[in-house]
């Protein structure tokens, strides 16, 4: 199918209808909302106004990160599940109503107060411990001091001095102090690696003379006071810690009790998001003191859905236009195709989606690079390890609609890859080889014939970028620019295949036709006669484009050459090892590593490049892309999935 058609709707109806309106759109999930209040309308319709509730969407906001915040408090001590273990942990169904009933009726607020009180327990509890422990690593270099700050400041007769002095100045400076001073008393508290902490105790009187003395010898004063003796202030900092500890637990332990909560709060923190979603949409509608105006984009399959849930909301009371997309309209992209071209359309959107008005490309190029994957892997184990995978991963893994496609993608190429490791004879490399030979070609024994096909191959795949190319022209009316830009492109290059593969007088005959017409179009929007040629004949040098492109295709088999010979050399190292018992673990070790290290490094590099050749060579010949994904408004759920119910047409994930 391709790209879905789309309808434009305008959608009128009362205004005191917006909110169970909204709630409807979002079940259906298959309205996309824009913006109605173009220059136009507010033109046309000067009272209009938007009908976003912004004190509803504040509070809501407001709610939303209250429960997340919940959820992150607790995932302190009850990490969510990462890695595989996220991935096989099913998401709960309910419908709708289900979700709804249950997610207004959780009392979430006694929760977030106690975490938050929590919360800020917990933030306190680790500034107290940073600044405990910064003062016992302060505080070590001076418990060699057994009085504190405050005796020596209440000394009647006696000042004091402490600090530091530099160490090659400490026995100068005590001599000094000693002759000077005979009353003063000098106490070495600890020697560091640059500096001795010292305690000067002097007669008040001499004070200034102390202070001349202390400059003299580079002393530094020490800032800091003790309320006791060092090693007694460090034992209550240790006696803080050990309480802190205690604190903390018991806050953890607090917090982990709350674990019976996360359902709960799972299912409200999905249903506010959706609410969320809801009101910020209600952005692009606009109302007047009675009617609300909507207009957006929905599947062209699903109108009368839509008119029939309209309908049976408003009882009538509504006005509905459908029309087809105008030519200035950006219409939102939404691709459909059947089983197997779907698991493609991820590869598409990675570049880029379609125009509205493009071919979809992803049903045209899904088998060629089913081939050409199958063709550069080429192993029949390392097809089914593929294919098994991902068939486990689909059975047993939740995954969202995106990564299904992607997942199932790989099913389809491992399938492609046995395909082609039974005509290569390829099992695990050589392992086989004696027992299953190739059924069609070896690619090691005759790469020739493998190149020829991969040539062949490109060719048409390029060529059929040019059909396509030619098809959108003429779709849209261009018929003539379909013969200039794709008919003597067909002409030049067959002709010059057949020039070389035979009859070349016909291949003579057409890619003179071809070249003659190239040149005369190519050239064809320049003013000048002259810039019209000169631009033919620069159009015809993109000749060498197409070489290049056909070449790009000789990677189908250098890959497959790489995956079978690497396979086989760990192969030939199993089996200089010979059987002797003692090496068959090293010999296993080797043989599943090796092979497992080949499996991987030949996937990603298959699939890197069956993607290039569609990016680069294929889509280069006519896409043009940048389409707008189809976003219609539905509920966003994270940890939830709503499955349809009877008389219901909402449903994801």
């Amino acid at each position: 199918m391709g790209i879905v058609a789309m309808k434009k709707v305008v959608l009128y109806c009362m205004a005191s209808q917006q909110e169970r309106l909204m709630t409807e759109l979002q079940k259906f999930g298959g309205l996309e909302l824009v913006d109605v209040r173009s220059p136009e309308v507010t033109e046309a319709f000067p009272g209009l106004t938007s009908a976003l509730d912004t004190h509803r969407l504040s509070q809501l906001e407001e709610n939303l990160a209250k429960v997340e915040f919940c959820m992150d408090t607790i995932a302190q001590v009850d990490p969510p599940k990462k890695g595989m273990k996220k991935w096989l942990m099913h998401r709960p169904t309910l419908t709708y109503d289900e979700w709804h009933s249950r997610a207004v009726h959780i009392p979430w607020e006694k929760t977030w107060l106690a975490l938050k009180q929590a919360d800020e327990t917990l933030r306190r509890n680790a500034l107290d411990h940073s600044k405990a422990s910064a003062e016992i690593e302060s505080l070590g270099t001076w418990t060699a001091l057994d009085v504190s700050t405050e005796d020596l400041q209440g000394l009647t007769f006696t000042g004091y001095a402490l600090g530091s002095v530099p160490r090659e100045e400490v026995e100068s400076f005590a001599a000094r102090l000693q002759e000077e001073f005979p009353t003063a008393i000098l106490e070495l508290i600890q020697p560091l690696k640059e500096e001795s902490l010292v305690l000067i105790l002097y007669h008040k009187d001499d004070r200034e003379e102390i202070a001349l003395l202390l400059k003299d010898h580079h002393f530094t004063n020490q800032s800091q006071t003790f309320e006791a003796p060092p090693s007694r202030m460090i034992l209550a900092r240790r006696e803080r810690i050990e309480f802190l500890h205690l604190e903390r637990q018991r806050v953890i332990d607090l917090i982990g009790s709350f674990r019976h909560s996360l359902d709960d709060l799972r299912l409200l923190r999905d249903y506010l998001a959706s609410e969320v979603g809801k009101a910020r949409d209600a952005e692009r509608l606009a109302q007047s003191e009675h009617v609300l105006l909507a207009e957006g984009w929905v599947p062209g399959d699903r109108v009368e859905d839509l008119e029939s849930l309209v309908r049976r909301l408003t009882r009538e009371d509504y006005a509905l236009e459908v029309s087809d997309p105008a030519d200035h309209d950006a219409v939102p992209v939404l691709l459909k195709n059947n089983f197997f071209a779907e698991a493609f359309e991820p590869v598409t959107a990675m570049y880029s989606l379609p125009l509205y008005n493009e071919t979809d490309p992803t049903p045209v190029y899904a088998p060629f690079m089913l081939v050409f994957f199958g063709m550069m892997l080429s192993d029949v184990a390392y097809g089914l390890c593929l294919s098994a995978g991902s068939f486990w991963a689909l059975k047993n893994m939740d995954l969202k609609e995106h990564h299904r496609k992607f997942v199932k993608l790989f099913l389809f190429l491992g399938g492609s890859t046995v395909f082609f490791g039974v005509l290569y004879g390829s099992y695990f490399g050589d392992v086989l080889a004696d027992l299953l030979p190739p059924l069609w070609i070896d690619p090691a024994s005759d790469p020739l014939s493998v190149l020829k096909i991969a040539i062949l191959m490109g060719t048409v795949h390029l060529f059929t970028g040019l059909g396509i190319k030619a098809y959108n022209l003429v779709k849209h009316g261009r018929i003539m620019e379909a013969v200039f830009d794709a008919g003597f492109w067909y002409m030049t290059l067959t002709g010059a295949a057949l020039m070389l593969l035979g009859p070349a007088q016909i291949g003579k005959l057409m890619a003179g036709a071809g070249t003659l017409g190239l040149v005369l179009t190519q050239g064809r929007e320049n003013k000048s006669l002259l810039g019209k040629l000169a631009g033919g004949l620069f159009g015809l040098y993109s000749i060498t484009g197409y070489l290049g492109d056909v070449l790009s295709y000789s990677r189908l088999l250098a890959l497959g050459l790489a995956t079978g010979l690497i396979g086989s050399s760990f192969n030939l190292l199993v089996r200089l090892m010979g059987f002797n018992p003692l090496v068959v673990v090293f010999a296993v070790m080797i043989f599943v590593g090796g092979h497992t290290f080949n499996l991987f490094i030949n996937i990603l590099g298959a699939y890197v490049h069956a993607v290039r050749l569609q990016y680069l060579e294929f889509f280069g010949k006519f896409y043009v892309g940048g389409g707008r994904a189809f976003a219609p408004l539905t509920s966003e759920l994270k940890y939830h999935i709503l499955i349809k119910q009877e008389g219901s047409d909402h449903g994801n994930d």
